[in-house]
C-alpha cells in the first residue's frame, strides 16, 4: 500500500478548519451556537462539533478546543502592541490536582490509572517548560527591539507599565511552581516513583535558576526603561514650559545680570560673614573618573613628580615650669552709655526714698547728664526704658496726649522709673561696678542715712 493510500485521522481535522476557519475564529473570541437549535443546524458547527473541534460550554454554545486555543494565542502573539504573555498558572494548579488523583489511584491498587495520571504530569511538565521558554524568549525579543509599534510618549509609557505587570504575574507562576514541584518532587521520591522525581529534576527545578535569573534582569530593565520616560516627560514640561514663556515674551533676551555696586558695603566684609580673604576663582574642567586614558596620564604625572623632602622633627626640650606672678585684676574700660546707665538706676534708687517721690523721669533726668545729653532723645529713650527693665526696674511709659480727632494716643515721649528689691540686688552685681567712684558713692549715702530702715537698705547699695 503506497503512503498515499494511507487514511490518517488527522486529513479531516485540518480540512475542516481550513473550510470552516471564519467559525474557528468567533469561537476563538467567544462562545459560538448561542442560538440553541438553529446553530445545531449549522454545517459548520456540527461538522466541528463531530471533530471535537468545538467544546460544549455549559448551555450557552461551544467554545474551540482549550489546546488549539493556546496554539491560536501563541500565532496571534507576535501581532498586537500589547502582547501577552502565555499564562502558567492554570498548568501549575493542574499538576497538584493531578497529583491528587495519582495518589489517591496508586492508594486504591488502580495502577493502570495512576500510570496514565503520571504521562498526564510529565505532559503538563514539558508544556510548562515549552512556555516558560516561550515567554522568556518573546519578553527578550521585545526588550531588545524596545516594545516598537508606538508612536506616542504616552503610549510607550502604558506599554512598558503593561509589560511590567505581565513580568509580575509570570515571576509570581514561578514562585508558585518551584513550591508545588518541590513538594510533588519529594513525594514522588518517597513513594518509589523514581523516573517521575527525575523528570521533575531535569525539566523544570534544574531550569527554574535560570528562569528566575533572565526574568529579574528583564524586570530591572523595565524599570530602568520606565525611569527614563519619567526623565523625558519631566524635561518635555520644562521645554513646553520654556516654549510658551518664548512665545508670550518675543523681545525677551533672558536674564540679566543684576546692577551691583563696584565697593561691597564695609559690613559685609565684617568677621562675622567673612573670614580671611578668598583667593580668587579659576575656570577647571575635572576629568571623568571612568576615562581610562585620563586615569593614566594621572598616574604618569603623580609618579613623574619628585619625591619630596621630609626633614626630621627637631627633638624639643620641655622648657622649664616658671610661676608667674598673679596678676592684678583690673576693672573693665567703662563706656559712657553704661556710665550714664549706671548713674540713671542709683538716681532711681535714690529717689525712691525721697518722700512723695517714688519715681523717676528719664527725660528730665537726662537734662542734668552730659553723657546722656549727647545721645538723641529718642535713642535714649528707648535705651534707658528697655535696659532698666532687664536689671529688674518697674518702668512706665508715658503716652503723649492725643492727637485732636483721635481718641487714642499712639506715641510716647517719656518713662518713669522705680526700683524693686531685685532690681536691687541686680544693682549691686552689675550696674554698680560702672560707677567710677565708690568712695563718693559712700559718702552721698552717709549724708543721707538720716531716714527709716527702708531707706538705709536703699542707702546702702551706693556702698557696695
Amino acid at each position: 500500500m503506497s503512503p498515499s493510500d494511507r487514511s490518517s485521522p488527522l486529513k479531516p481535522v485540518f480540512a475542516a478548519l481550513s473550510r470552516h476557519v471564519e467559525v474557528v475564529e468567533e469561537a476563538l473570541r467567544d462562545v459560538v451556537g448561542v442560538d440553541g437549535d438553529a446553530a445545531l443546524t449549522d454545517p459548520a458547527i456540527r461538522t466541528l462539533r463531530e471533530l471535537n473541534v468545538l467544546r460544549p460550554a455549559g448551555e450557552r454554545g461551544f467554545r474551540l478546543h482549550s489546546r488549539l486555543r493556546e496554539f491560536a494565542n501563541d500565532i496571534l502573539q507576535i501581532h498586537p502592541l500589547y502582547q501577552s504573555l502565555t499564562g502558567i498558572g492554570q498548568l501549575v494548579e493542574q499538576i497538584s490536582v493531578v497529583w491528587r488523583e495519582l495518589d489517591d489511584l496508586r492508594a486504591a491498587g488502580d495502577f493502570k490509572e495512576a500510570d496514565e495520571a503520571a504521562s498526564q504530569i510529565e505532559q503538563d511538565a514539558f508544556d510548562i517548560s515549552d512556555m516558560v521558554e516561550h515567554n522568556l524568549r518573546l519578553l527578550g525579543l521585545l526588550l531588545s527591539t524596545r516594545f516598537g509599534n508606538v508612536d506616542s510618549l504616552a503610549a510607550k509609557t502604558s506599554q512598558n507599565r503593561y509589560y511590567q505587570r505581565q513580568s509580575g504575574v509570570m515571576s509570581n507562576d514561578l514562585t508558585r511552581l518551584s513550591r508545588a514541584v518541590e513538594k510533588i518532587e519529594a513525594e514522588a521520591r518517597e513513594r518509589g516513583l523514581q523516573q517521575l522525581a527525575a523528570m521533575l529534576r531535569n525539566t523544570i527545578q534544574a531550569q527554574l535558576p535560570r528562569w528566575t535569573q533572565t526574568l529579574s534582569q528583564y524586570q530591572s530593565q523595565i524599570r530602568r526603561e520606565l525611569f527614563s520616560m519619567r526623565e523625558i516627560e519631566r524635561k518635555n514640561v520644562l521645554l513646553a514650559r520654556t516654549a510658551m514663556l518664548l512665545r508670550q515674551n518675543p523681545a525677551w533676551r533672558g536674564i540679566e545680570e543684576p546692577l551691583l555696586p563696584d565697593d561691597l558695603p564695609a559690613f559685609l566684609l565684617s568677621k562675622p560673614f567673612l573670614g580671611p580673604p578668598l583667593p580668587p576663582l579659576r575656570n577647571h574642567m575635572d576629568p571623568q573618573d571612568d576615562d581610562r586614558t585620563m586615569k593614566d596620564l594621572m598616574r604618569d604625572e603623580v609618579q613623574s613628580l619628585p619625591k619630596p623632602v621630609v626633614a626630621p622633627e627637631p627633638v624639643q626640650k620641655a622648657p622649664p615650669i616658671k610661676l608667674a606672678a598673679p596678676k592684678e585684676s583690673t576693672p573693665p574700660p567703662g563706656k559712657p552709655n553704661m556710665e550714664a546707665l549706671a548713674r540713671l538706676a542709683l538716681a532711681v534708687i535714690k529717689n525712691a526714698r525721697t518722700e512723695g517721690a517714688k519715681t523717676l523721669s528719664v527725660m528730665d533726668w537726662r537734662a542734668g547728664d552730659v553723657v546722656a545729653r549727647q545721645m538723641p532723645p529718642s535713642l535714649w529713650l528707648a535705651f534707658a526704658s528697655s535696659a532698666l527693665r532687664y536689671f529688674k526696674f518697674r518702668v512706665a511709659i508715658v503716652l503723649d496726649p492725643p492727637v485732636p480727632g483721635e481718641r487714642f494716643s499712639h506715641t510716647f515721649g517719656d518713662a518713669t522709673a522705680s526700683p524693686t528689691p531685685d532690681s536691687i540686688e541686680v544693682f549691686k552685681r552689675t550696674l554698680a561696678r560702672h560707677l567710677p567712684a565708690k568712695a563718693t558713692a559712700r559718702r552721698a549715702a552717709d549724708q543721707d542715712a538720716a531716714g527709716e530702715g527702708g531707706t538705709l537698705e536703699l542707702a546702702a547699695v551706693q556702698a557696695e
